[in-house]
This record gives structure tokens, C-alpha cells and sequence, in this order.
């Protein structure tokens, strides 16, 4: 089934028909070529001028999406068996882009840096969408929250029955994603930290297959993209460092929710007119608002009324006091200043955002963080202090001013401190927006956005 697509084309050009010129290939995750990539690439090609004259699955996750335009007629071929399968497709250039729900490996960078360019640059890498990995149970489950900890007992096999987390005597079923998966990729990174997933558990190559039997089974656990819940119950998740959240907009948005993912598109170092143009158009307003009707996370920025971490220091509580939460955080690499490259572009994106507010209504405040491996509290704090300025200063450069920005340190973690993955997101900086008078604009601007398409 898998090369079912090259036996089509090949029967065509037998019986003597005019072969379509490939306008797009992607390749790689199936959460991502799913439904996102399909829903992108029809309104994209529509806004180019072509006719979409059908949308079929040729074979199980592989889809044409045939063109035409006056006489010529061309495809989008998505072909989504896993994230692991698009990186080498995009090296051997059958495909224009790699559709991916992790991030690029040091090692698979390193390695393919001379054949393809910096795969993890900001020209090379972009983030399409936010996504929440999901812990899911049948509707009916009386369960209502895990900690991470617990959830990796239950996958890895430690934890066999309810009972050991007081609920009523069952086995538990696990239900997880195969491993061509970027799902399950992330699932292992997050979750599992080097265990082995639980030889019983039923492992599934398409999403929707895998959330169906959850919602079907009462004694079933299973893990799923946020736009994949379907007819189950997402259960909210706590670390040892961080209070419970649930895989929800604003949460999976700033990424603190524990299993929040990027979903991302990379291309080659020289990509054709039509990858970069595509690109374009699933990082602007328009690509980020379908991200948000497919059930994933889009981009565009919005401001939300948000209560302030309920642990929180006083002084964290004053900061945020009467303000609205911006929905991006901005992250940071391991001990340095520099942004990632969503950040890099989440920068011009708030600019956008705030520029149109008449000036003095609001107050920008910023608040920096650290992880808890980044040297003593003290000079830990002097980093939080050194992010938010940083911040502040690029806001400036792009015409922002800030009112305030300050650095709390260690303090209030999303995530836990004993992993890479869980320090990245501790080390951030915050953006809240606090209307000033005695009128409320700010309630007026709650999921507003920039009126521009997002770079």
C-alpha cells in the first residue's frame, strides 16, 4: 500500500495520459499531514489561482490533491507514515518539505548539515502550530488528573491495574502510536525518559483509530495530539516541580502544559518557490487560524485573563495584578540569552500585536525565569533579570516600550527541572498587558489580533 502512489502514476503514463507536474510533496508526520497539511495546502493552492479538482487518500496516509489551472494541471502529494520517514525523503528530494511533530534532532543536524543546510536555523525551521499531547481515557472514566510520573509507570508496565491509583480493581489497557510516530518520538522524550513502552500496549499508526477504541474502552489509557481527542477525556497533568493543567488553548499556547509540542516544516537550504511560499502562508494569520479550526493551537497572538499561579510569590502577583496574559511565552537556550527560533519570529508577531493599541492605554510587563540548573539562586536570578531585558530591548527596537520587566529567578516552574526538555521551558519570559484608566480596553482585546498576516 505504501507505494501504491508511484504504481498509480506509472499505470497513467502507460495508458498514454499527460503526467501532472508535482506542484508540492510533503512528507513525514502523520499528526501533521493528517488534516492540517491538506487543509493548509487547499486554501494556499485556491489563493494561488489553481482549482482544486479533487482531494483523495490514494493508499493509507498518502493523499493527491489534484490541481488545475487553465491548462495546466499539477498535485500535492502528502504522505504522512511518521515523522521519521520525512527527513529522508526531503534528503533524497522526493520531498519539498518535512512535516515533523518534534523538533530536529542534534544529531540528525549535525550529520545532514553539509547536504541540506542547518535544519535547526530559523530559515530552515518552522513551527506551523502548537499542539498539546494528550492523556486520554474513556468519557466515563472517573479519573480526572496523573502525574507525570504516574503516567509513566502506566506506560511502561510498572502500573498494571486502577486500583494502584484508587480507583476501582481493572486492568489497564495502554494504546499508543507506533514508532515511525513523531507522537510517540515526543511521548518518549517526555514521558517515558528512557523506559521501554509496555510490550501489551496496541500501538496504532493513525490518531483518530487510537482516540475511537480509548472512547470505546472503560479500562483504556491512551496518548494522542490535541486535535486527536475526539469522543475521549483529556486528563489534566502535574510534575513534581508544577501544579496540574489541562491540554487547553492558552496553556498549550505559552507551552507550559507538560506535553505541549511544536509542530513544524522543514525545508532545505535552497527550497523551491512553491515550499517557500507555502511556508509563508501556514506561519501567517490566515495558516495559523486553520491550525486553529483543525483543533491544534495557532500563533496569532491574543490576551487572556489568566489568574496568577495560586503558589505564587507575592511579588509575581503584584506584577500581574488587573493584567491580561499574552498567549506566547519566550524561551530561551541552556545559559545563554539568545531566543529559539520561534521566539525569534513570536517577536515580531507581539509587535504586530500590540503596535495598533493606542499608545499609553496599556502597560507591557515582562517577567524572566530560570531553570534550576543554571547556577546559584543568585546568579539565576541575575539571568531571569538579563532575559526580560533583552526582551524589553528588542520589543523597543520594534517600537513596544515596556513599563516593566524583572526577573523572578528559579521560581514558579511549568515543568520539571530534571530533564533538557522540562529546563527549556522553566527558562522564559512572560508578557502580560495591563490597561491603564479607568476605562477597560482590556476586556475590549481578549483574542484580538494583529491585523496583518504573522511573518
Amino acid at each position: 500500500m505504501r507505494y501504491l502512489l508511484p504504481i498509480l502514476l506509472g499505470w497513467g503514463l502507460a495508458l498514454g495520459a499527460t503526467e501532472p507536474e508535482v506542484l508540492l510533496s510533503l512528507h513525514g508526520s502523520n499528526t501533521v499531514g493528517q488534516k492540517l497539511v491538506p487543509a493548509l495546502a487547499i486554501d494556499w493552492a485556491e489563493g494561488e489561482g489553481w482549482v482544486v479538482v479533487s482531494n483523495e487518500l490514494v493508499a493509507a496516509n498518502e493523499r493527491v490533491i489534484a490541481l488545475k489551472r487553465g491548462e495546466r494541471s499539477a498535485n500535492i502529494l502528502v504522505q504522512a507514515h511518521g515523522t521519521s520517514t520525512g527527513l529522508q525523503a526531503l534528503l533524497d528530494g522526493t520531498a519539498d518539505l518535512w512535516m515533523a511533530s518534534r523538533p530536529v534532532q542534534p544529531a540528525e543536524v549535525k550529520q545532514n548539515e553539509a547536504v541540506i543546510g542547518r535544519l535547526d536555523g530559523p530559515e530552515q525551521e518552522h513551527v506551523i502550530a502548537l499542539d498539546g499531547l494528550a492523556i486520554i481515557v474513556h468519557p466515563d472514566s472517573p479519573l480526572r488528573q496523573l502525574e507525570l510520573g504516574q503516567v509513566r509507570a502506566i506506560f511502561n508496565g510498572k502500573t498494571r491495574d486502577w486500583s494502584a491509583l484508587g480507583l476501582p480493581s481493572g486492568a489497564i489497557r495502554r494504546y499508543a502510536r507506533d514508532d515511525k510516530s513523531g507522537t510517540f518520538d515526543t511521548f518518549k522524550s517526555l514521558v517515558l525518559l528512557g523506559d521501554a513502552l509496555s510490550a501489551d500496549a496496541l500501538r496504532f499508526e493513525s490518531t483518530e483509530e487510537l482516540a475511537e477504541r480509548v472512547a470505546a474502552d472503560p479500562g483504556a489509557i491512551g496518548f494522542v495530539g490535541l486535535a486527536g481527542v475526539g469522543k475521549a477525556r483529556a486528563l489534566a497533568l502535574s510534575t513534581a516541580d508544577a501544579h496540574a493543567m489541562l491540554p487547553q488553548a492558552l496553556s498549550v499556547a505559552t507551552e507550559d502544559y507538560a506535553l505541549s509540542r511544536r509542530l513544524f516544516l522543514y525545508s532545505s537550504r535552497q527550497p523551491s518557490a512553491a515550499a517557500g511560499a507555502f511556508v509563508e502562508f501556514a506561519r501567517s494569520a490566515a495558516g495559523q487560524a486553520i491550525a486553529d479550526r483543525i483543533g491544534f493551537v495557532g500563533q496569532t497572538m491574543s490576551l487572556h485573563p489568566a489568574q496568577p499561579h495560586a503558589a505564587g510569590p507575592d511579588e509575581y502577583r503584584e506584577l500581574t495584578k488587573g493584567a491580561l496574559r499574552l498567549s506566547a511565552n519566550l524561551r530561551f537556550g541552556n545559559g545563554l540569552s539568545y531566543l529559539d527560533s520561534k521566539a525569534v519570529r513570536d517577536l515580531d508577531r507581539i509587535a504586530g500585536f500590540l503596535r495598533p493599541f493606542p499608545r499609553g492605554s496599556h502597560e507591557i510587563v515582562l517577567i524572566g525565569f530560570s531553570d534550576r540548573r543554571e547556577h546559584n539562586p543568585v546568579l539565576a536570578l541575575h539571568m531571569s533579570n538579563d532575559r526580560a531585558d533583552f526582551v524589553a530591548t528588542e520589543l523597543a527596537r520594534r517600537g513596544i516600550p515596556v513599563h516593566r520587566s524583572r526577573g523572578l529567578g528559579q521560581r514558579l516552574p511549568v515543568a520539571d527541572n530534571d530533564n533538557e526538555v522540562g529546563r527549556s521551558k522553566n527558562r522564559r519570559v512572560e508578557i502580560w498587558v495591563r490597561p491603564q484608566g479607568t476605562e477597560q480596553p482590556g476586556r475590549q482585546v481578549v483574542g484580538h489580533s494583529a491585523p496583518h498576516s504573522a511573518p
